[in-house]
């Protein structure tokens, strides 16, 4: 494999969860050293969580943590703060997820860390931001999506407000989070000087709706709960065939929209009052979704997705997660690393979603508890004395 852009650099990674697990892992595909701070005697709490065994310890760690080495150190305690010290004076960055603020009474803030390692950069992920009333509170995924408005247009009249299905609050602040602390790496190149990198899942999740909360604050009204459909365009949402359901995008132009009425074999269609113009089908949704239900009942929904494609219309199958993992795409992405693929791995995982010249990283198993501790102390020049206290 090219070694990666971020090869020779390393990581102080005091984070845990998903949020900034996630973000480290991204760090150690791109070629980054990564070491992964866990405090004695359990480390992550993720290692004993989740149902399913990732061989030595849970999927829900080995998925988030690969391609890093653990150091079993407690920097709340004397030794371990300066164990900590020395991994600190020789990594180029430093990551964390505790909660704003929570950090400053071991000297781990950005002031503190920045006074003694200037070159250092340092990078947060908090629930809510660094600033603000809400700032000091914890929170993970589930909470966000309910306080940001993402539960608020996610689910169905008949549903309620949901979850979406993933943590696609913690995945995105870590990805945030990563395109941040590249920049300030790219700066600190010509100025020698490490900066601040801080993101929050609120910001991503308002990120998000972009256009959505752009029109929510011109009209001045939120949106409802619209299920699979889009609150601004008509067709543009989940249906349902005979045998399954399809998702539909026949909305972007009026010239799409009447090719997907010639292939329903309904003309008519765009004539129609109700559904003459984008603005007309929106007010007019459940009209609209209920009369493209009648025609798509009529065959399956791989007869129907076939009529489609060769029509140029954007639709596609409603899949189950190990159906999407199997399928062609996937597998020509070569996305999902499993045990067979060069054995590398004790679990089937994801691996991150980028190439660079063509190559995906391929990251290494998930570190054992500890299994780094005494050879990354040596290496980072902490005292012997010291090294056999904390690895006794």
């Amino acid at each position: 494999m090219v070694a990666g852009p971020l090869a020779g650099t390393k990581v102080v990674d005091l984070t845990r969860y998903v949020s900034g697990s996630y973000t480290t892992m991204i760090l150690a595909g791109l070629g980054a050293r990564v070491l992964k701070i866990e405090p004695p005697p359990s480390g992550d709490p993720y290692r004993g969580q989740g149902l399913a065994d990732g061989g030595g310890g849970s999927a829900l760690f080995a998925s988030l943590n690969r391609g890093k080495e653990s150091v079993l150190v407690d920097f709340r305690l004397p030794d371990g703060a300066q164990a900590l010290e020395h991994l600190l004076a020789g990594s180029d960055f430093m990551v964390h997820n505790a909660r704003p603020g929570s950090l400053a009474r071991y000297s781990l803030d950005y002031d503190s860390v920045h006074e003694r390692h200037p070159w250092l950069i340092h990078a947060s992920i908090s629930a809510f931001g660094d600033l603000g009333p809400d700032a000091a509170r914890g929170g993970f995924d589930l909470i966000v999506q309910a306080e940001s408005g993402l539960m608020s247009v996610t689910g169905s009249a008949d549903s309620g407000s949901v979850k979406v299905g993933a943590p696609m609050l913690d995945i995105g602040a870590g990805l945030v989070t990563v395109t941040a602390l590249l920049a300030a790496h790219l700066a600190r190149q010509e100025t020698g000087v490490g900066s601040e990198v801080s993101s929050s899942l609120l910001e991503f999740a308002m990120a998000s709706f972009t256009t959505i909360a752009s029109e929510a604050v011109t009209t001045g009204s939120s949106p409802r709960l619209l299920g699979s459909h889009s609150p601004s365009f008509a067709p543009y949402g989940a249906f349902t065939a005979r045998d399954t359901e399809i998702v539909l995008a026949g909305a972007g132009n009026e010239q799409l929209w009447e090719t997907l009425c010639d292939v329903l074999g309904r003309p008519d269609l765009p004539s129609d009052p109700r559904f003459v113009d984008n603005a007309a089908r929106v007010s007019h949704r459940d009209e609209l979704t209920a009369t493209i239900n009648a025609v798509l009942a009529t065959d399956d929904a791989a007869a129907w997705l076939d009529r489609f494609d060769a029509a140029g219309i954007p639709a596609g199958q409603v899949r189950t997660l190990l159906r999407a993992l199997g399928s062609p795409q996937v597998e020509a992405l070569d996305i999902l690393r499993r045990p067979s693929n060069g054995g590398d791995s004790t679990i089937p995982a994801v691996d991150p979603p980028f190439r660079i010249d063509g190559e995906r990283p391929r990251l290494d198993r998930p570190p054992e508890l500890g299994a780094h501790t005494r050879g990354v102390l040596e290496e980072f020049g902490v005292p012997p004395d010291l090294v056999d206290r904390l690895t006794r």
